[in-house]
């Protein structure tokens, strides 16, 4: 008797034991198992027989297929929305490091004399007196004098009720240096700066930018708690475009969560300075425009004649960059119309065409080269008043096919209506 003779002989003789293990009914049980078998078998073969074609076969691997597909869709949306709003709601904090005194601030913007000077009264001393009570505060156990001193001349120049903008808007034809001066801004306010091109805050899914802008500010307010931060905002038109009688209702509630949230920075992010910038402010949405929002309107329009000379200085001299002898008035008269973005463009141009003999040497090295022919190469590779004039001949001006009215006409309007 084998072991398991043993145990099915005791499981039988139990009495809590089922009746189906005695052993004329499990015999019954397992003969009706094995008929069921052949049942089983027998319509499985009918099938194969009757039905396994090769359409058959076709038509069960793509009904396969497509099942994986859309769960690979579902998943590869999934993944792509999630994409999506990672971008629309990034922060990234640049901090401006100084690199050269000559360019640093606004001693590197060319011209625009009474921007600088208005943005300087009105904005950048009243705000770095504000920023420099609150880090001597933090550490006024340091030079406790010296905080009280600060504190006082505070106190007193609070008591004048002097009102900071709560936001700038920057507006002129396209390429004139709007994100620039911005940054030159945070160099001067030696704060942080964000940047974000409004047009990324969309999304094709329903409250999906309302949701993202809201993320995406209460993430800002939070890096303006370290310190103060520029939140630099370009293409605003693309969101905050004017509301009309057919507007959608998620459009209108895209405006409406961006007003809100700009609304609450004044006293949950008194270090959040926020700039917009734009090309069409004949599209703006009035209720952005309003006190308590963008209450500064700038206008950046293109380098006059002063502006335009520096600016050759700042991207030829101040980089010292291989020149002869320069005219610069002679290239401020020749640029009449073009931008701030073209005379840069033009001197770099001007710079890489003059520097190609030195490239074509590198590859001479390992022949016969002689040191008097490099020496003399890079001698002859510098930057002349032929070269520049014949690149502005070649460059077309950003604005040849800009409408400069519409600015002009929106500034009376503005003025108009305050």
């Amino acid at each position: 008797m084998t072991a398991f003779d043993d145990f099915f002989n005791n499981i039988s003789n139990k009495n809590q034991t089922p009746k189906l293990f005695d052993l004329e009914n499990f015999e019954s049980e397992l003969k009706k198992i094995d008929e069921n078998i052949k049942q089983a078998s027998d319509l499985n073969d009918f099938l194969n027989k009757n039905f396994d074609t090769a359409e058959a076969r076709q038509v069960g691997e793509s009904l396969k297929s497509k099942d994986f597909k859309n769960q690979d869709s579902e998943t590869e949306e999934k993944k792509t929305k999630n994409s999506g709003e990672e971008n629309s709601t990034k922060i990234e904090i640049k901090y401006p490091v100084k690199k050269d005194e000559a360019t640093w601030g606004f001693a590197g913007v060319a011209g625009m004399s009474e921007l600088k000077e208005e943005l300087r009264e009105h904005f950048i001393k009243p705000l770095k007196f504000k920023f420099l009570v609150q880090n001597l505060e933090k550490d006024k156990e340091k030079d406790e004098k010296k905080f009280e001193l600060y504190k006082m001349l505070h106190d007193a120049f609070e008591k004048f009720k002097v009102g900071i903008p709560t936001g700038l808007l920057f507006y002129g034809p396209p390429g004139t240096g709007k994100s620039f001066i911005t940054k030159k801004l945070a160099e001067e306010l030696e704060a942080g700066i964000i940047e974000k091109s409004v047009g990324e805050f969309g999304s094709s899914y329903i409250h999906e930018t309302s949701k993202n802008i809201k993320i995406f500010f209460n993430e800002a307010k939070k890096a303006s708690k370290i310190g103060p931060i520029i939140l630099f905002l370009d293409e605003i038109d693309s969101l905050l475009s004017k509301r009309t009688s057919q507007i959608d209702n998620n459009k209108a509630e895209e405006i409406s969560q961006f007003l809100q949230e700009f609304n609450s920075l004044e006293e949950e992010a008194p270090n959040l300075i926020v700039i917009a910038a734009t090309n069409r402010p004949d599209h703006l949405d009035s209720a952005i425009l309003r006190s308590g929002r963008l209450d500064k309107k700038i206008y950046i329009g293109p380098p006059d004649f002063i502006a335009r000379k520096e600016l050759f200085e700042i991207y030829l001299k101040k980089k010292q960059r291989p020149t002869t002898k320069l005219d610069f008035d002679k290239l401020a008269e020749l640029t009449d119309g073009y931008v701030s973005a073209d005379i840069e463009h033009i001197c770099d141009e001007v710079a890489r065409k003059a520097s190609q003999n030195i490239l074509e040497l590198v590859n001479k090295i390992d022949s016969d080269l002689k040191i008097n022919e490099v020496k003399k190469t890079i001698k002859n590779s510098v930057i002349t008043m032929e070269l520049i004039e014949q690149e502005i001949q070649e460059t077309t001006p950003s604005l040849k096919f800009t409408d400069m009215s519409l600015y002009e006409n929106w500034q009376k309007k503005v003025s108009s209506d305050s």
